[in-house]
């Protein structure tokens, strides 16, 4: 075969190639079409988000007053909640013959506590008595009087001993003295008469100086006893002197004990009488107390009656009508006819106009603000009534929020009030309201709602990613994590690692996976 034929051939088998890789293509981008998903796609832009909250509210009164009910009376006819009243109006009517009864019976209690209080006045008084100390005190100033003559009597009969007993020594000792000169009188006087004997027996006159020597010896002997005669008598009186000093100082002593005995038990029942007075001054200072605390408690008991009389008298002069001092609504109450008011009794009157009370979640807390327009719609009424938000509260823990939204509103994270305005809702009417506003802060990254996903691993959403292949150009769904800042009711403000040029898929025919393939809407 030549060369320029097998050249035609080659190109030939080429060209067939070609045809039939081009069909293969075709058929493939037609099954394609007819199994990959068709996704919507867009670049994220930036901007604010539109907010457009819903939601139910009850018409509500915007201040509300307690109407006091006496209690213990007995209800011939009351307003019902709801009811519309004007001041001066009869919010409740009590029976007047019930309330005479009980004006009687307070009257007959305010006079029974007077006779209380004038009977503990009475009892508080202190009682007329003689203080035990008077007598006490009489019966010792008489025992130191007594005393103090006994110690002078002690005392002078100390000195009478002391002299007696001095005087005692002083005869005693004279009296020896005199019976020791006459003892040396005597011997003087002996021995002159042995001189004479010595004399006579010296001239030889024995028997003349023997009968002068035996003389001379019993006149020793005389002067001897007649001496201890003398002093044993000087003696005797000395010891009787003495004895009778001690016995007197003695008996002055005795006296003197027996005083200093009494005036201690004269002291002491003085001290008893005493302790006997204060403890009487005592019982007496705690029973006027006691007194004074009775009778302040029951002045407080006649105090409360006397005030409770007045009501009473009050609301026999207005005929036992109870009025609503402006106009407003009956908003609550806990009294029917027939029924008699306790001290839990009580009836609610609204006034100051009508508000709404409207929940919001606890995202949404932040995006409204006093002033915020709010359009109210009522079920039946075509007209919208426009009222402005003048408060907003979170809920406190346990708190209750109004049901409302698009949808139940399982977390009802606070609440706001609206101003209505003048308008022809009734108190406790449920409406539904709705505020649009732009979001106050302006984001970089605003994708589709839709094209937020959400599961285990966290928030994101998918993106058309372009890869090249033997075929073309196809695309793959990947995953890109995001967070969301904010959101409104078609749009979500969010940050993550998204590109300037990055598709986000926000819809598509079929669900979508990380990783499928997907076909680009024109």
């Amino acid at each position: 075969m030549k060369l320029e034929d097998k050249k035609r051939m080659a190109a030939k088998a080429f060209a067939a190639f070609f045809i039939l890789m081009a069909a293969a293509g075709g058929l493939s981008r037609a099954a394609a079409a007819m199994t990959v998903p068709l996704a919507d796609t867009q670049k994220y832009q930036s901007g604010r988000l539109n907010l457009n909250l819903t939601g139910t509210a009850v018409v509500e009164t915007k201040e509300e007053s307690l109407v006091s009910l006496i209690k213990e009376q007995r209800i011939l006819s009351a307003a019902r909640a709801g009811t519309q009243v004007e001041a001066g109006e009869v919010l409740v009517h009590y029976d007047t013959q019930y309330l005479q009864k009980a004006i009687e019976e307070k009257q007959a209690e305010i006079k029974k506590l007077e006779l209380s209080l004038e009977q503990a006045r009475i009892q508080g008084e202190p009682q007329e008595r003689v203080a035990a100390s008077d007598s006490a005190a009489r019966d010792l100033d008489l025992a130191n009087q007594n005393l103090a003559q006994a110690q002078s009597d002690y005392d002078q009969a100390w000195n009478d001993s002391q002299n007696a007993q001095s005087q005692a020594q002083s005869e005693y000792d004279s009296a020896v003295e005199k019976a020791e000169s006459e003892k040396n009188s005597a011997y003087d006087q002996a021995r002159e008469l042995e001189t004479q004997a010595q004399e006579l027996e010296s001239q030889g006159e024995a028997e003349s100086a023997s009968s002068l020597y035996e003389e001379a010896e019993n006149l020793r002997q005389e002067a001897e006893q007649t001496y201890e005669a003398a002093v044993s008598q000087a003696q005797s009186e000395y010891d009787a002197g003495i004895a009778q000093a001690q016995a007197s100082l003695s008996e002055a002593e005795s006296a003197l004990n027996a005083q200093a005995q009494s005036q201690a038990q004269a002291q002491n029942a003085y001290t008893s009488a005493q302790e006997e007075d204060a403890a009487a001054a005592a019982n007496d200072q705690k029973t006027q107390e006691e007194s004074s605390y009775s009778q302040q408690s029951i002045q407080v008991d006649l105090d409360l009656a006397k005030k409770e009389l007045s009501e009473l008298e009050k609301l026999q002069q207005a005929k036992g009508q109870v009025t609503a001092s402006q106009a407003g609504v009956v908003t609550d109450m806990n009294v029917q006819t027939g029924g008699i008011t306790d001290d839990s009794s009580y009836l609610l009157l609204g006034t100051g106009g009508l508000q709404i009370k409207g929940s919001l979640q606890t995202q949404d807390l932040a995006k409204v603000a006093a002033e915020d327009v709010v359009d109210i719609s009522v079920s039946g009424q075509g007209k919208k009534i426009q009222g402005k938000i003048t408060q907003i509260g979170a809920e406190s823990s346990g708190g209750q929020g109004t049901e409302g939204g698009a949808g139940e509103n399982q977390d009802p994270g606070g609440y706001f009030y609206a101003d209505m305005g003048e308008g022809s809702v009734a108190w406790g009417t449920q409406v539904s309201y709705s505020i649009e506003k732009q979001s106050g802060s302006s984001y970089e990254m605003l994708i589709p709602l839709s094209a937020v996903r959400q599961d285990a691993n966290g928030t994101y959403c998918l993106i058309a990613e372009a890869r090249e292949t033997v075929l073309g150009t196809e695309y793959r769904a990947a995953r890109v994590n995001i967070t969301v800042e904010d959101k409104d009711s078609t749009q979500a403000a969010v940050t993550g690692n998204l590109g300037r040029d990055d598709l986000v898929i926000s819809g598509s025919t079929k669900d979508i996976e990380e990783g499928d393939k997907v076909r680009l809407r024109e």
